[in-house]
């Protein structure tokens, strides 16, 4: 346990080890290295959405999801 809380500190301090280790667990899991790259890209994406929700005065979970169903709702009409 103290071996995944030191990795988790080193993570907060360096970001691109949490992505390496996203990487590593999907590879372990036998996904595609395309598969992968579009996971983590729609991950980032999700993230500057949510900053930039963030920004605008989004605070609780229910905001966010409000915010998901309507974007969703969208792209399926």
């Amino acid at each position: 346990m103290a071996k995944t809380g030191y990795e988790r500190v080193q993570e907060i301090e360096d970001p691109e080890l949490a992505t390496k280790r996203t990487r590593a667990l999907y590879q372990a899991k036998g996904y595609s290295a395309d598969w992968i790259e579009k996971r983590m890209r729609g991950i980032a994406i999700r993230e500057e959405l949510t900053d930039e929700w963030k920004s605008r005065g989004a605070k609780e979970k229910i905001e966010y999801a409000i915010l998901t169903a309507e974007i969703s709702k969208a792209l399926l009409a």
